[in-house]
Protein backbone atom coordinates (compact mmCIF):
# COMPACT_ATOMS: atom_id res chain seq x y z
CA UNK A 1 0.00 0.00 0.00
CA UNK A 2 1.50 3.24 -1.00
CA UNK A 3 -0.68 5.11 1.83
CA UNK A 4 -2.40 3.94 5.24
CA UNK A 5 -5.51 5.70 4.30
CA UNK A 6 -7.59 7.66 1.45
CA UNK A 7 -9.49 10.04 2.47
CA UNK A 8 -11.83 9.93 -0.34
CA UNK A 9 -12.15 6.55 -0.39
CA UNK A 10 -13.43 6.40 3.49
CA UNK A 11 -15.94 9.02 2.67
CA UNK A 12 -17.22 7.47 -0.49
CA UNK A 13 -17.93 4.13 1.32
CA UNK A 14 -19.42 6.48 3.65
CA UNK A 15 -17.17 4.98 6.51
CA UNK A 16 -18.54 6.48 10.00
CA UNK A 17 -17.90 5.60 13.70
CA UNK A 18 -20.40 8.28 14.95
CA UNK A 19 -22.63 5.38 16.84
CA UNK A 20 -20.33 3.25 17.97
CA UNK A 21 -18.06 5.81 19.61
CA UNK A 22 -18.68 5.55 23.42
CA UNK A 23 -19.07 2.01 23.22
CA UNK A 24 -14.91 1.45 21.72
CA UNK A 25 -13.81 4.30 24.41
CA UNK A 26 -15.72 2.78 26.81
CA UNK A 27 -14.50 -0.76 25.67
CA UNK A 28 -10.91 0.64 25.96
CA UNK A 29 -11.20 1.79 29.09
CA UNK A 30 -12.04 -1.15 30.74
CA UNK A 31 -9.28 -3.18 28.85
CA UNK A 32 -6.55 -0.68 29.40
CA UNK A 33 -7.34 1.58 32.72
CA UNK A 34 -7.36 4.32 30.43
CA UNK A 35 -9.56 7.65 32.06
CA UNK A 36 -11.08 9.89 29.75
CA UNK A 37 -11.75 13.29 30.58
CA UNK A 38 -13.05 15.14 27.38
CA UNK A 39 -12.58 14.81 23.91
CA UNK A 40 -10.22 16.86 22.35
CA UNK A 41 -10.72 16.41 18.78
CA UNK A 42 -12.49 14.32 16.07
CA UNK A 43 -11.86 13.66 13.16
CA UNK A 44 -14.11 13.84 10.11
CA UNK A 45 -14.18 14.11 6.23
CA UNK A 46 -14.85 17.43 5.16
CA UNK A 47 -17.06 18.15 8.44
CA UNK A 48 -18.90 14.48 7.49
CA UNK A 49 -18.01 11.20 8.62
CA UNK A 50 -16.15 10.45 11.93
CA UNK A 51 -13.22 9.11 11.36
CA UNK A 52 -11.43 9.42 14.43
CA UNK A 53 -11.61 11.09 18.27
CA UNK A 54 -9.19 12.21 20.26
CA UNK A 55 -9.66 12.26 24.17
CA UNK A 56 -7.63 13.70 27.24
CA UNK A 57 -7.25 11.74 30.20
CA UNK A 58 -4.98 9.72 32.24
CA UNK A 59 -3.07 6.58 31.91
CA UNK A 60 -1.02 5.06 34.95
CA UNK A 61 -2.05 8.51 36.60
CA UNK A 62 -0.31 10.36 34.00
CA UNK A 63 -1.71 12.75 31.55
CA UNK A 64 -2.08 11.24 28.46
CA UNK A 65 -4.23 11.11 25.03
CA UNK A 66 -6.12 8.29 23.63
CA UNK A 67 -6.74 8.11 19.87
CA UNK A 68 -9.36 5.63 18.45
CA UNK A 69 -8.94 5.05 14.76
CA UNK A 70 -13.15 3.63 13.77
CA UNK A 71 -11.87 3.98 9.91
CA UNK A 72 -9.44 0.70 8.81
CA UNK A 73 -6.03 1.99 7.44
CA UNK A 74 -4.35 0.11 4.59
CA UNK A 75 -1.43 0.21 7.15
CA UNK A 76 -1.48 0.72 11.06
CA UNK A 77 -0.63 4.13 12.34
CA UNK A 78 0.81 2.13 15.36
CA UNK A 79 3.41 0.90 12.98
CA UNK A 80 3.82 4.66 10.72
CA UNK A 81 5.03 5.79 13.82
CA UNK A 82 7.55 3.46 15.30
CA UNK A 83 8.99 3.28 11.81
CA UNK A 84 9.04 7.23 12.23
CA UNK A 85 10.73 6.81 15.87
CA UNK A 86 13.50 4.18 14.17
CA UNK A 87 14.76 6.75 11.74
CA UNK A 88 14.42 10.23 13.12
CA UNK A 89 17.63 11.92 13.99
CA UNK A 90 15.81 15.30 14.97
CA UNK A 91 15.67 16.14 19.15
CA UNK A 92 13.82 18.92 17.77
CA UNK A 93 10.72 17.43 16.35
CA UNK A 94 9.42 13.58 16.22
CA UNK A 95 5.99 11.45 17.18
CA UNK A 96 4.19 11.27 20.10
CA UNK A 97 5.71 8.60 22.30
CA UNK A 98 3.20 5.65 22.56
CA UNK A 99 2.03 4.56 26.03
CA UNK A 100 0.22 1.67 25.07
CA UNK A 101 -1.72 -0.11 22.02
CA UNK A 102 -4.66 -1.89 20.59
CA UNK A 103 -4.08 -2.97 17.28
CA UNK A 104 -7.29 -3.24 14.70
CA UNK A 105 -9.10 -6.76 14.62
CA UNK A 106 -11.62 -7.84 12.84
CA UNK A 107 -13.58 -8.38 16.13
CA UNK A 108 -13.12 -4.50 17.69
CA UNK A 109 -13.28 -2.87 14.74
CA UNK A 110 -10.79 -0.15 15.54
CA UNK A 111 -7.11 1.05 16.84
CA UNK A 112 -6.33 2.42 19.58
CA UNK A 113 -3.43 4.82 20.91
CA UNK A 114 -2.83 5.97 24.08
CA UNK A 115 0.58 8.60 23.49
CA UNK A 116 1.95 11.06 25.70
CA UNK A 117 0.06 14.54 25.95
CA UNK A 118 2.31 17.30 24.30
CA UNK A 119 0.43 19.90 26.46
CA UNK A 120 2.49 23.07 24.99
CA UNK A 121 0.37 25.24 22.70
CA UNK A 122 0.96 24.88 18.53
CA UNK A 123 3.49 26.77 17.11
CA UNK A 124 1.39 28.81 15.34
CA UNK A 125 -2.22 28.70 16.54
CA UNK A 126 -4.89 28.74 13.44
CA UNK A 127 -7.90 30.54 13.68
CA UNK A 128 -5.99 33.76 14.64
CA UNK A 129 -4.07 36.64 12.95
CA UNK A 130 0.02 35.45 12.98
CA UNK A 131 2.83 37.62 12.29
CA UNK A 132 5.54 36.78 10.25
CA UNK A 133 7.56 36.04 13.06
CA UNK A 134 4.80 33.41 14.25
CA UNK A 135 5.02 31.60 10.16
CA UNK A 136 9.12 32.12 10.53
CA UNK A 137 8.91 29.99 13.74
CA UNK A 138 6.65 27.55 12.35
CA UNK A 139 8.50 26.94 8.97
CA UNK A 140 11.88 26.49 11.16
CA UNK A 141 10.92 23.23 12.28
CA UNK A 142 9.43 22.43 8.75
CA UNK A 143 13.47 22.77 7.63
CA UNK A 144 14.23 20.72 11.08
CA UNK A 145 11.83 18.13 9.97
CA UNK A 146 13.02 17.89 6.21
CA UNK A 147 16.64 17.58 7.67
CA UNK A 148 16.05 15.15 10.14
CA UNK A 149 12.91 13.65 10.42
CA UNK A 150 12.56 12.24 6.22
CA UNK A 151 13.47 8.82 6.67
CA UNK A 152 16.30 6.97 4.33
CA UNK A 153 14.39 3.90 4.12
CA UNK A 154 10.79 5.01 3.65
CA UNK A 155 8.51 2.08 5.32
CA UNK A 156 5.60 2.41 2.10
CA UNK A 157 6.78 1.25 -1.64
CA UNK A 158 6.96 3.99 -4.39
CA UNK A 159 3.60 4.18 -6.35
CA UNK A 160 4.93 5.28 -9.85
CA UNK A 161 4.69 8.73 -11.05
CA UNK A 162 3.13 8.97 -13.80
CA UNK A 163 0.82 12.11 -14.08
CA UNK A 164 -1.68 10.20 -15.68
CA UNK A 165 -2.91 9.84 -12.16
CA UNK A 166 -2.93 13.66 -11.87
CA UNK A 167 -6.15 13.37 -14.41
CA UNK A 168 -7.69 10.50 -11.61
CA UNK A 169 -6.91 12.54 -8.88
CA UNK A 170 -8.72 15.60 -10.06
CA UNK A 171 -11.90 13.24 -11.18
CA UNK A 172 -11.66 12.01 -7.58
CA UNK A 173 -11.61 15.41 -5.98
CA UNK A 174 -14.67 16.68 -7.65
CA UNK A 175 -16.40 13.85 -7.07
CA UNK A 176 -15.91 13.68 -3.62
CA UNK A 177 -16.73 17.28 -3.47
CA UNK A 178 -20.31 16.44 -4.85
CA UNK A 179 -20.91 13.79 -2.06
CA UNK A 180 -19.56 16.33 1.02
CA UNK A 181 -21.11 19.42 -0.39
CA UNK A 182 -23.76 18.46 -3.34
CA UNK A 183 -25.18 22.00 -2.88
CA UNK A 184 -22.45 24.00 -1.89
CA UNK A 185 -23.69 27.63 -2.37
CA UNK A 186 -19.88 28.65 -2.78
CA UNK A 187 -18.91 26.21 -6.04
CA UNK A 188 -19.68 28.29 -9.70
CA UNK A 189 -19.50 26.00 -12.58
CA UNK A 190 -16.13 28.18 -14.25
CA UNK A 191 -14.73 26.12 -11.38
CA UNK A 192 -14.07 23.04 -13.55
CA UNK A 193 -12.49 24.70 -16.28
CA UNK A 194 -9.78 26.50 -13.96
CA UNK A 195 -9.51 22.44 -12.56
CA UNK A 196 -8.60 21.06 -15.34
CA UNK A 197 -6.66 24.05 -16.68
CA UNK A 198 -4.63 23.98 -13.55
CA UNK A 199 -4.13 20.00 -13.98
CA UNK A 200 -2.95 20.56 -17.41
CA UNK A 201 0.12 22.58 -16.03
CA UNK A 202 0.96 20.50 -13.33
CA UNK A 203 0.91 17.54 -15.85
CA UNK A 204 3.79 19.52 -17.34
CA UNK A 205 5.68 20.70 -14.88
CA UNK A 206 5.87 17.14 -13.14
CA UNK A 207 6.46 15.23 -16.23
CA UNK A 208 9.75 14.15 -14.96
CA UNK A 209 9.62 14.80 -11.30
CA UNK A 210 9.50 11.80 -8.81
CA UNK A 211 7.47 11.98 -6.01
CA UNK A 212 9.26 11.79 -2.34
CA UNK A 213 8.43 10.14 1.03
CA UNK A 214 6.69 13.16 3.48
CA UNK A 215 4.70 13.68 6.19
CA UNK A 216 1.50 14.34 4.31
CA UNK A 217 -0.19 16.35 7.23
CA UNK A 218 2.02 19.10 8.44
CA UNK A 219 -0.53 21.80 9.61
CA UNK A 220 -0.64 23.91 12.59
CA UNK A 221 -2.64 21.52 14.54
CA UNK A 222 -0.35 18.77 14.33
CA UNK A 223 2.72 20.95 15.42
CA UNK A 224 2.88 20.85 19.68
CA UNK A 225 5.37 21.97 22.08
CA UNK A 226 5.95 18.78 24.28
CA UNK A 227 5.61 21.47 26.91
CA UNK A 228 5.80 25.35 27.48
CA UNK A 229 9.23 25.10 28.41
CA UNK A 230 10.43 23.42 25.81
CA UNK A 231 11.32 23.66 22.30
CA UNK A 232 10.79 20.04 21.39
CA UNK A 233 8.20 20.06 19.19
CA UNK A 234 5.78 16.56 18.68
CA UNK A 235 4.46 16.12 15.10
CA UNK A 236 1.11 13.99 14.88
CA UNK A 237 -1.04 12.73 12.39
CA UNK A 238 1.53 10.23 11.51
CA UNK A 239 -1.35 8.15 9.55
CA UNK A 240 -0.56 10.54 6.74
CA UNK A 241 2.99 9.48 5.55
CA UNK A 242 2.81 9.52 2.20
CA UNK A 243 4.28 10.40 -1.21
CA UNK A 244 3.69 13.30 -2.93
CA UNK A 245 5.30 15.12 -5.66
CA UNK A 246 8.06 18.02 -3.67
CA UNK A 247 7.05 20.95 -1.42
CA UNK A 248 3.63 19.32 -0.66
CA UNK A 249 4.70 19.33 2.99
CA UNK A 250 5.98 22.97 2.45
CA UNK A 251 2.77 24.43 1.80
CA UNK A 252 0.22 22.18 3.38
CA UNK A 253 -0.14 23.81 6.76
CA UNK A 254 -0.23 27.33 5.24
CA UNK A 255 -3.06 25.74 2.79
CA UNK A 256 -5.16 25.12 5.84
CA UNK A 257 -4.36 27.78 8.03
CA UNK A 258 -5.94 30.67 5.30
CA UNK A 259 -9.56 28.82 5.47
CA UNK A 260 -9.21 28.67 9.54
CA UNK A 261 -9.25 32.44 8.86
CA UNK A 262 -12.97 32.50 8.75
CA UNK A 263 -13.11 31.88 12.53
CA UNK A 264 -11.55 35.17 12.96
CA UNK A 265 -13.93 37.73 14.74
CA UNK A 266 -14.52 41.12 11.49
CA UNK A 267 -11.40 39.81 9.40
CA UNK A 268 -11.21 41.59 6.48
CA UNK A 269 -10.27 40.77 3.00
CA UNK A 270 -7.32 43.12 3.33
CA UNK A 271 -6.17 40.77 6.14
CA UNK A 272 -6.36 37.59 4.57
CA UNK A 273 -4.68 39.37 2.02
CA UNK A 274 -1.78 40.18 3.92
CA UNK A 275 -1.42 36.95 5.85
CA UNK A 276 -1.61 35.17 2.59
CA UNK A 277 1.40 37.19 1.58
CA UNK A 278 3.32 36.45 4.89
CA UNK A 279 3.02 33.19 4.52
CA UNK A 280 4.39 32.84 0.83
CA UNK A 281 7.40 34.94 1.76
CA UNK A 282 8.31 32.39 4.23
CA UNK A 283 7.90 29.77 2.01
CA UNK A 284 9.39 30.92 -0.77
CA UNK A 285 12.68 32.06 1.84
CA UNK A 286 12.35 28.65 3.52
CA UNK A 287 12.52 26.31 0.24
CA UNK A 288 14.95 28.44 -1.48
CA UNK A 289 12.29 29.82 -3.90
CA UNK A 290 13.83 33.17 -3.86
CA UNK A 291 17.00 31.92 -5.24
CA UNK A 292 16.27 28.95 -7.38
CA UNK A 293 14.13 29.24 -10.34
CA UNK A 294 13.71 25.32 -10.33
CA UNK A 295 12.11 25.46 -6.45
CA UNK A 296 10.25 28.37 -7.51
CA UNK A 297 8.52 26.10 -9.98
CA UNK A 298 7.93 23.15 -8.04
CA UNK A 299 6.78 25.62 -5.12
CA UNK A 300 4.57 27.33 -6.97
CA UNK A 301 3.43 23.82 -8.63
CA UNK A 302 2.33 22.33 -4.78
CA UNK A 303 0.57 26.11 -4.18
CA UNK A 304 -1.51 25.50 -7.70
CA UNK A 305 -2.32 21.77 -6.23
CA UNK A 306 -3.22 23.22 -3.20
CA UNK A 307 -5.42 25.59 -4.54
CA UNK A 308 -7.62 23.53 -6.62
CA UNK A 309 -8.35 21.22 -3.72
CA UNK A 310 -9.22 24.40 -1.64
CA UNK A 311 -11.60 26.29 -4.48
CA UNK A 312 -12.83 22.31 -5.26
CA UNK A 313 -13.83 21.21 -1.70
CA UNK A 314 -12.27 22.50 1.07
CA UNK A 315 -12.83 26.28 1.09
CA UNK A 316 -16.41 24.68 1.48
CA UNK A 317 -15.56 23.46 5.01
CA UNK A 318 -16.03 27.73 5.68
CA UNK A 319 -18.78 29.31 7.20
CA UNK A 320 -21.28 29.75 4.19
CA UNK A 321 -23.03 32.48 5.82
CA UNK A 322 -20.01 34.78 6.52
CA UNK A 323 -19.08 36.87 3.77
CA UNK A 324 -15.51 36.43 4.52
CA UNK A 325 -15.99 32.55 3.74
CA UNK A 326 -17.05 33.53 0.03
CA UNK A 327 -13.72 36.01 -0.51
CA UNK A 328 -11.59 33.15 1.03
CA UNK A 329 -12.51 31.02 -2.05
CA UNK A 330 -12.67 33.53 -4.46
CA UNK A 331 -8.97 34.57 -3.65
CA UNK A 332 -8.16 30.94 -3.71
CA UNK A 333 -9.39 30.86 -7.27
CA UNK A 334 -7.45 34.05 -7.89
CA UNK A 335 -4.43 32.66 -6.67
CA UNK A 336 -4.58 29.71 -9.14
CA UNK A 337 -5.46 32.00 -12.16
CA UNK A 338 -1.83 34.01 -10.63
CA UNK A 339 0.34 30.36 -10.70
CA UNK A 340 -0.83 29.33 -13.90
CA UNK A 341 0.54 32.32 -15.75
CA UNK A 342 3.65 31.85 -13.56
CA UNK A 343 4.26 28.29 -14.67
CA UNK A 344 3.51 28.77 -17.75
Amino acid sequence: MHQAIDLTKALNKDSDMTSREFDILKEISSVTGFISSRNIWRSKYWGKNLGASHWLGKYDKKDAVLKIQGVRPNVSEIYMIEEFSKQNKSILVGPPSILRSILWNDKNNYEAIIAEHASGDKVVVDGKIATSENIATFLSYYKEYRQNCIPMKPWLPKPESNTNNLNMALDSLIATSFKAYPKSKLREEEDFALAKSAYSVLTTVYAKIELEFIHGHFSCKDLIYKNNDSKQVILFSNLFWKWRYPFFDAVFGYHWFMYELANVKDITPVQVDNQRKLWLDEIYKVTGAINSKRTRKLVNAALLERSVAGFIIDSFLCDPKKKISKYLYKSTKDEAQRLIKELR
